[in-house]
């Protein structure tokens, strides 16, 4: 359990309940994306169902808990631990979204939401449809059933509602764990059901030895980390992506080289920028600074934000092929104004004489007066929150850099 990054207030707790033989039915994990909610939640899971748990004092491991404190920890080695580490326990049951595609007989489904027919068919079942009810059933090796839903704010109202027959009267030796980085989406009935255990950003020095320990160098680890906002998760994620593109440039080059005449000359093709957010922070940046400076205009912006939207959109399709192409294109734009906002803070920071000091900004920019940097945030904002509107992703990055060229030149 110590293998995880989450908080140690978070595994304290769970260590006491599971001490007292008190664990309860029904968790709730919420917290941003990428801090470890889910991987605790596995773990916790392979504690639980280890055929020889090991009892080791604490030691100050953890120091909400009395040094003298015995913990409880998978042995990683058993039967048990090994089938969990390999996806094949029969007394886990991880539910995604994912899984619409085995219970929609419609084969439509873009697996947005987590519907009612992934929950019957995973946890509750459904008797006019013949579905069994996994949770009632009894557990393959003896220690209980373990029920994790990730994304689970995206369960639709009648998925929640099911659900929550289930929750009121849950069957022994049956564990839930609710996976959420918005629990204000679960139903308030839901929440008061399930003892919650809430996650925070991990601290840089979490994040950035997991890059550098990947391969990555020291500048790209450093830039990558401040882009996560303390997700480990998106991290990983993104350096994933970054060697994703590298992998699709160099077969659609090769692929290129052989093409004959009588090839398919009318493929679409996605050529991604080599290094991914790296280079599209790096170049919004610049293109920030000639925006400052006179030298680029707002519609270059605006563009340059549109092919890196698209580009991330691209990517996350690649990842999910469920994901709606249309919604990662809006994750993609407000990911980009988000990094134009902390562009521009920075500047507020050093005008304001609390600079970061991990970050050497260029002469030609560094002196911005803050009332014009608090400006730039403000329409940069605006823009978010247009685009949790659904504006149409190109007209809002072109007028967002019209408006930001606006403010710069007076």
């Amino acid at each position: 359990m110590f293998d995880v990054q989450g908080p140690p207030r978070a595994i304290a707790l769970l260590q006491r309940a599971m001490a007292n033989g008190r664990l309860g039915h029904t968790w709730l994990f919420a917290g941003p994306y990428g801090v470890g909610k889910f991987t605790l939640a596995v773990e916790l899971a392979k504690t639980r169902l280890c055929d020889s748990p090991r009892r080791v004092p604490n030691e100050g491991r953890l120091p909400q808990l009395d040094p003298a404190f015995m913990l409880t920890l998978p042995c990683n080695t058993c039967e048990s631990c090994r089938a969990i580490l390999n996806g094949s326990h029969p007394d886990l049951h991880i539910i995604t979204r994912q899984l619409v595609r085995f219970h929609d007989a419609s084969g439509k489904s873009m697996g947005t939401t987590l519907s009612i027919n992934v929950i019957r068919g995973e946890i509750t079942g459904d008797t006019d449809s013949g579905k069994e009810a996994k949770i009632y059933k009894r557990s393959f090796r003896g220690r209980g059933k373990w029920f994790i839903i990730d994304e689970a704010d995206l369960m639709d109202p009648a998925a929640q509602n099911s659900l929550l027959k289930t929750l009121e009267e849950p069957p022994a030796e049956s564990y839930l764990v609710l996976i959420t980085t918005s629990p204000q989406e679960l139903l308030s009935t839901i929440r008061s059901r399930s003892q919650s255990v809430m996650f925070n950003a991990l601290p840089a020095d979490v994040i950035l030895p997991a890059l550098i320990a990947q391969g990555m160098n020291n500048d790209d680890a450093q830039l990558l980390t401040r882009l996560s906002n303390g997700s480990l998760g998106k991290a990983i994620l993104w350096s994933k992506d970054i060697q994703t593109a590298e992998i699709r440039n160099a077969r659609d080059a090769q692929r290129n080289a052989k093409k004959t005449k009588d090839a398919d000359e009318d493929e679409e093709e996605t050529r991604f920028t080599p290094g991914g957010i790296l280079t599209w922070t790096r170049n919004l940046g610049q293109g920030l600074d000639g925006l400052i400076t006179g030298t680029v205009f707002g519609t270059e912006i605006g563009t340059l934000m549109t092919q890196c939207a698209e580009e991330y959109a691209a990517l996350q399709v690649l990842r999910d092929p469920l994901s709606s192409k249309a919604q990662a294109t809006r994750d993609g734009m407000a990911l980009m104004l988000g990094i134009a906002a902390d562009w521009f803070a920075d500047r507020l920071r050093q005008g304001l004489g609390v600079p970061l000091d991990d970050i050497t900004l260029p002469a030609a920019t560094a002196g911005m007066d803050p009332v014009l940097a608090r400006q730039l945030i403000d329409a940069a904002r605006r823009a978010e929150q247009n685009m949790d509107a659904n504006a149409n992703t190109k007209l809002l990055a072109a007028a967002t850099g019209t408006a930001w060229e606006r403010l710069a030149r007076g």
